[in-house]
Protein backbone atom coordinates (compact mmCIF):
# COMPACT_ATOMS: atom_id res chain seq x y z
CA UNK A 1 0.00 0.00 0.00
CA UNK A 2 1.22 3.49 -0.87
CA UNK A 3 1.74 5.87 2.05
CA UNK A 4 0.18 9.31 2.19
CA UNK A 5 3.59 10.90 1.57
CA UNK A 6 4.19 8.70 -1.49
CA UNK A 7 0.74 9.49 -2.85
CA UNK A 8 1.34 13.21 -2.37
CA UNK A 9 4.75 12.95 -4.06
CA UNK A 10 3.23 11.09 -7.03
CA UNK A 11 0.48 13.71 -7.33
CA UNK A 12 3.08 16.48 -7.27
CA UNK A 13 5.15 14.72 -9.93
CA UNK A 14 2.07 14.51 -12.14
CA UNK A 15 1.42 18.22 -11.53
CA UNK A 16 5.01 19.11 -12.43
CA UNK A 17 4.65 17.05 -15.60
CA UNK A 18 1.59 19.09 -16.60
CA UNK A 19 3.36 22.32 -15.66
CA UNK A 20 5.99 21.63 -18.32
CA UNK A 21 3.66 23.49 -20.68
CA UNK A 22 3.55 26.60 -18.47
CA UNK A 23 6.30 29.15 -19.15
CA UNK A 24 8.72 29.98 -16.34
CA UNK A 25 7.74 27.04 -14.13
CA UNK A 26 10.92 25.11 -13.30
CA UNK A 27 9.15 21.76 -13.57
CA UNK A 28 12.28 19.61 -13.62
CA UNK A 29 13.75 21.30 -10.56
CA UNK A 30 10.43 20.96 -8.73
CA UNK A 31 10.29 17.26 -9.62
CA UNK A 32 13.83 16.74 -8.31
CA UNK A 33 12.95 18.54 -5.08
CA UNK A 34 9.81 16.41 -4.73
CA UNK A 35 11.79 13.18 -5.07
CA UNK A 36 14.43 14.37 -2.59
CA UNK A 37 11.72 15.60 -0.21
CA UNK A 38 10.01 12.23 -0.25
CA UNK A 39 13.31 10.44 0.29
CA UNK A 40 13.98 12.72 3.25
CA UNK A 41 10.62 11.76 4.82
CA UNK A 42 11.61 8.09 4.64
CA UNK A 43 15.10 8.64 6.01
CA UNK A 44 16.49 8.12 2.49
CA UNK A 45 15.34 4.47 2.54
CA UNK A 46 12.89 4.85 -0.34
CA UNK A 47 13.22 4.92 -3.31
CA UNK A 48 16.79 3.67 -2.81
CA UNK A 49 20.01 5.55 -3.42
CA UNK A 50 20.50 4.51 -7.06
CA UNK A 51 16.88 5.28 -7.96
CA UNK A 52 17.01 8.58 -6.06
CA UNK A 53 20.12 9.76 -7.87
CA UNK A 54 18.77 8.63 -11.25
CA UNK A 55 15.39 10.33 -10.72
CA UNK A 56 17.01 13.57 -9.60
CA UNK A 57 19.44 13.60 -12.55
CA UNK A 58 16.71 12.85 -15.08
CA UNK A 59 14.51 15.58 -13.56
CA UNK A 60 17.34 18.07 -13.86
CA UNK A 61 17.97 16.89 -17.41
CA UNK A 62 14.36 17.81 -18.19
CA UNK A 63 15.07 21.36 -17.01
CA UNK A 64 18.24 21.53 -19.08
CA UNK A 65 16.35 20.35 -22.17
CA UNK A 66 13.78 23.07 -21.63
CA UNK A 67 16.42 25.76 -21.23
CA UNK A 68 18.64 24.76 -24.13
CA UNK A 69 16.26 23.49 -26.80
CA UNK A 70 15.36 26.87 -28.27
CA UNK A 71 19.00 27.80 -28.45
CA UNK A 72 20.06 24.51 -30.02
CA UNK A 73 17.26 24.41 -32.56
CA UNK A 74 17.86 28.03 -33.53
CA UNK A 75 21.51 27.27 -34.09
CA UNK A 76 20.61 24.17 -36.14
CA UNK A 77 18.48 26.38 -38.35
CA UNK A 78 21.40 28.73 -38.92
CA UNK A 79 20.56 31.57 -36.53
CA UNK A 80 23.33 33.01 -34.40
CA UNK A 81 23.36 32.51 -30.65
CA UNK A 82 22.99 36.26 -30.17
CA UNK A 83 19.92 36.36 -32.41
CA UNK A 84 18.27 33.51 -30.52
CA UNK A 85 19.04 35.16 -27.16
CA UNK A 86 17.59 38.49 -28.32
CA UNK A 87 14.57 36.67 -29.75
CA UNK A 88 14.05 34.87 -26.46
CA UNK A 89 14.16 38.18 -24.58
CA UNK A 90 11.61 39.70 -26.96
CA UNK A 91 9.47 36.60 -26.55
CA UNK A 92 9.61 36.95 -22.78
CA UNK A 93 8.56 40.58 -23.06
CA UNK A 94 5.62 39.57 -25.28
CA UNK A 95 4.71 36.75 -22.93
CA UNK A 96 3.23 39.22 -20.47
CA UNK A 97 0.62 40.81 -22.76
CA UNK A 98 0.05 37.87 -25.14
CA UNK A 99 0.61 34.79 -23.00
CA UNK A 100 2.53 31.74 -24.22
CA UNK A 101 1.90 32.57 -27.87
CA UNK A 102 3.85 35.80 -27.29
CA UNK A 103 6.95 33.81 -26.48
CA UNK A 104 6.80 31.92 -29.77
CA UNK A 105 5.80 34.97 -31.85
CA UNK A 106 8.48 37.14 -30.25
CA UNK A 107 11.22 34.57 -30.74
CA UNK A 108 10.27 33.63 -34.29
CA UNK A 109 9.57 37.20 -35.35
CA UNK A 110 12.87 38.49 -34.00
CA UNK A 111 14.88 35.66 -35.53
CA UNK A 112 13.09 36.22 -38.86
CA UNK A 113 13.69 39.97 -38.85
CA UNK A 114 17.36 39.73 -37.86
CA UNK A 115 18.00 36.89 -40.31
CA UNK A 116 16.25 38.76 -43.11
CA UNK A 117 18.40 41.81 -42.47
CA UNK A 118 21.60 39.79 -42.00
CA UNK A 119 21.16 37.45 -44.98
CA UNK A 120 20.84 40.13 -47.63
CA UNK A 121 17.05 39.98 -47.69
CA UNK A 122 16.82 36.20 -48.27
CA UNK A 123 13.32 35.44 -46.97
CA UNK A 124 13.66 31.66 -47.34
CA UNK A 125 16.73 31.49 -45.11
CA UNK A 126 15.12 33.85 -42.61
CA UNK A 127 11.92 31.80 -42.51
CA UNK A 128 13.89 28.58 -42.04
CA UNK A 129 15.83 30.03 -39.12
CA UNK A 130 12.66 31.39 -37.49
CA UNK A 131 10.84 28.09 -37.97
CA UNK A 132 13.66 26.10 -36.37
CA UNK A 133 13.72 28.43 -33.36
CA UNK A 134 9.92 28.30 -32.95
CA UNK A 135 9.75 24.52 -33.29
CA UNK A 136 12.52 24.16 -30.71
CA UNK A 137 10.62 26.24 -28.17
CA UNK A 138 7.39 24.32 -28.76
CA UNK A 139 9.06 20.92 -28.80
CA UNK A 140 10.91 21.57 -25.56
CA UNK A 141 7.69 21.56 -23.57
CA UNK A 142 6.69 18.20 -25.00
CA UNK A 143 10.12 16.68 -24.44
CA UNK A 144 10.22 17.98 -20.87
CA UNK A 145 6.72 16.59 -20.21
CA UNK A 146 7.68 13.14 -21.53
CA UNK A 147 10.83 13.07 -19.42
CA UNK A 148 8.94 14.17 -16.29
CA UNK A 149 6.16 11.66 -16.95
CA UNK A 150 8.78 8.92 -16.99
CA UNK A 151 10.14 10.24 -13.68
CA UNK A 152 6.63 10.06 -12.19
CA UNK A 153 6.09 6.49 -13.43
CA UNK A 154 9.48 5.20 -12.27
CA UNK A 155 9.05 6.92 -8.90
CA UNK A 156 5.60 5.38 -8.47
CA UNK A 157 6.96 1.93 -9.32
CA UNK A 158 9.90 2.40 -6.95
CA UNK A 159 7.76 3.30 -3.94
CA UNK A 160 4.79 1.04 -4.64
Amino acid sequence: MVSLAAGLAIALLVAWTASAFVPFVPSGVLAALTVVGYAYTTGFVEPGLAALVALVLVSLLASAVDLLSGMVSGRLGGASTRTVVVGTLVGIALLIPLGPIGLVVGLAGTVFAVALYGNGDDPEAAARQAAYAAVGVLASAFVQAVILASVAVVFALAVW
